[in-house]
């Protein structure tokens, strides 16, 4: 066992290449990891400036322009998408939110009409047994509600913080892409000359992750249009709300998708009941779902890292354990991360 553990450590971290790139690793891991609250808005706009470097790159290579006017350009057009979602969508998602919430007790009612006429035909399940189970949600839902409240009432700093980030966040991403070359020069001040592996593994991951996040983001953009023109074509309620979760859901694969679907079912049924325009609804949703999973995210990720959905629910699960909500929306980059460190670290034959 000895004798493994020591040929592992001398092919993997006896070079000082690999040791300057494990050390590095190793501190941020940690630094994100305590300091995870204070880092977030960082993360937040890191990932908002990898987005929009794609598009920076467009304006210099195909139009000629110089990188400063093509990053002023890129911020203004960002600046006007994030006041217009902030000022226009994201008010008008919450109306639809709060109506919902308001219907919740007459969706809960109707589907326990769904979950009777499905279970009880074949004696599955007795009619107790269902107003068990709904009267379990209804107190879930009341406690939530509850909570929801008295937290609105006690959060005027977790406001505050939250207004001040708002402000922060596209500061941090203007700069991030203005002066990307000088905020790299200075981090490169604090690290040893022995980087010809880190520096790899930066453009590696500059290249996977850049590529990664722009994508996703496309990916969200189609998938949420197109539910929103069959949602709001069909005449489902909720439609704006509905069909961003839709566009939202991709970012965690899998499971999103799934957990989606479930307010599409219960609202839709509570709409419409078992009929044509419940089925449509249905078979749309699976349709656009089969066509981002078949067609869109094939075209888009063709030169990305190829991970294998269990490795993805493992990241899911793992990441998530971790650092909550945040480690979940993070799983996927996280896992890109992970596999390129992996693909470019060298191993170094040893004699024995």
């Amino acid at each position: 066992m000895l004798k493994f553990f020591k040929e592992w450590y001398d092919s993997h971290l006896t070079d000082p290449n690999q040791v300057s790139l494990a050390l590095i690793i190793l501190f941020t891991t940690l630094i994100t990891y305590i300091l995870l609250s204070t880092v977030v808005p960082i993360l937040v706009a890191v990932i908002l400036a990898y987005m929009l470097e794609g598009l920076v790159q467009r304006f210099q290579d195909n139009i000629n322009f110089d990188r400063k006017i093509a990053v002023i350009i890129v911020f203004l057009l960002f600046l006007f998408m994030f006041m217009f979602l902030i000022f226009t969508l994201i008010p008008l998602m919450l109306d639809q939110l709060t109506v919902l919430i308001k219907s919740l007790p007459a969706i809960i009612e109707k589907s326990k009409e769904l979950i009777g006429v499905t279970f009880e035909e074949d004696n599955l399940v007795t009619p107790a047994q269902i107003d068990s189970v709904f009267l379990s949600i209804s107190n879930e839902i009341t406690t939530v509600g509850k909570n929801i409240l008295a937290s609105s009432l006690s959060s005027a700093g977790s406001l505050f913080e939250l207004i001040i980030y708002m402000l922060i966040v596209p500061i941090l991403i203007f700069f991030l892409l203005y002066d990307k070359s000088q905020i790299f020069g200075w981090f490169q001040r604090f690290f040893p000359e022995k980087l010809d592996l880190t520096k790899k593994a930066y453009n590696e991951l500059d290249m996977k992750i850049g590529n990664y996040i722009r994508c996703k983001f496309i990916e969200i953009i189609i998938v949420w249009i197109a539910s929103f023109i069959i949602f709001g074509l069909i005449g489902l309620k909720y439609t704006l709300l509905l069909s961003f979760l839709c566009g939202v859901s991709v970012i965690i694969p899998y499971v999103g998708a799934i957990a989606v679907t479930i307010p599409i079912i219960f609202v839709s049924y509570f709409q419409w009941g078992l009929t044509s325009d419940f089925w449509i609804i249905m078979i749309t949703h699976v349709l656009i779902q089969v066509i981002d999973g078949n067609v869109v995210v094939p075209i888009l990720f063709s030169d990305a890292v190829s991970i294998h959905p269990f490795a993805i629910l493992l990241a899911i699960l793992f990441f998530g354990s971790i650092w909550g909500i945040w480690g979940v929306f993070f799983a996927i980059p996280l896992a890109v991360f992970l596999n390129t460190l992996l693909n470019i670290w060298p191993k170094i034959n040893v004699q024995t």
